[in-house]
């Protein structure tokens, strides 16, 4: 779970990047197929980011994160979006939605393979019939070492980001803030890379259909990211639940 210090790190100093990026994929992803959403669930949702894009644009948004931290902030920032802390391996709303979405590297935190089938069966079962669930997992051809890099975030606070791979399926993500040149804290954060066919098999497995798999959300043919966009569907037709019809590999 992500320290309370580093949660007000994360929102202050605006690496919110990715969500607010993804949220613009995803909206013209939905204009682009036609698909009305009039209520989603995101996954993971930090600091609630991508539910304030999705509330602007009419739809019922609802979050829940692991770290207490991060829904404190997502609270603060608009107290009349529904969140819960709570753990995805566990979770089962009452409430069903039109779309689920879980990003940010959100299902590579979860280590065990049988954890992320038990997310994919939880998110079965509140996505409604013919509903959208639309994830990211990491790419493990796309994922280097890197050296240290420094992120000023402003004249006082400044952040030293590093990736390294202390084994061939994790990843070990370290932040160290300093503030006024002495070091204030670190955050270290570990991944697990899945095997993507595991994973898409599981998909399957759980009843939901494959639309498709690719390192762009858009297909618009924007620039390609070392991450893999996989969006599923709920079958609206039980017969139809094993078919996969659009797999973009």
């Amino acid at each position: 779970m992500y320290s309370d210090v580093f949660c007000k790190v994360y929102n202050e100093f605006g690496w919110n990047y990715y969500p607010e990026a993804f949220g613009e994929q995803l909206l013209q992803w939905l204009s682009d197929h036609n698909v009305s959403v009039g209520s989603a669930m995101d996954l993971a949702c930090g600091t609630g980011v991508l539910c304030r894009i999705l509330k602007e644009q009419g739809i019922r948004a609802h979050g829940m994160d692991f770290s207490t931290g991060m829904i404190a902030i997502a609270r603060e920032a608009d107290p009349d979006i529904p969140y819960d802390v709570a753990d995805m391996t566990t979770y089962r709303p009452e409430a069903q939605f039109d779309l689920v979405t879980c990003t940010g590297d959100a299902l590579n935190h979860i280590p065990d393979l049988a954890d992320v089938e038990r997310i994919f069966a939880n998110v079965h079962a509140y996505l409604a019939p013919g509903g959208h669930f639309i994830f990211d997992l990491l790419d493990e051809k796309e994922i280097s070492t890197s050296e240290p890099f420094d992120l000023d975030f402003d004249e006082h606070i400044r952040a030293r980001f590093r990736i390294t791979r202390p084994a061939a399926d994790k990843v070990h993500l370290q932040t160290e803030v300093f503030e006024d040149g002495v070091h204030s804290f670190t955050e270290d954060i570990f991944e697990t890379v899945h095997d993507r066919s595991a994973v898409l098999s599981m998909l399957q497995r759980q009843g939901f259909e494959l639309l498709k798999c690719a390192h762009r959300l858009s297909d618009d043919g924007g620039p390609e990211v070392a991450t893999w966009f996989v969006i599923a569907r709920k079958s609206d037709n039980t017969a139809q639940r094993n078919k996969i019809t659009e797999v973009l590999l």
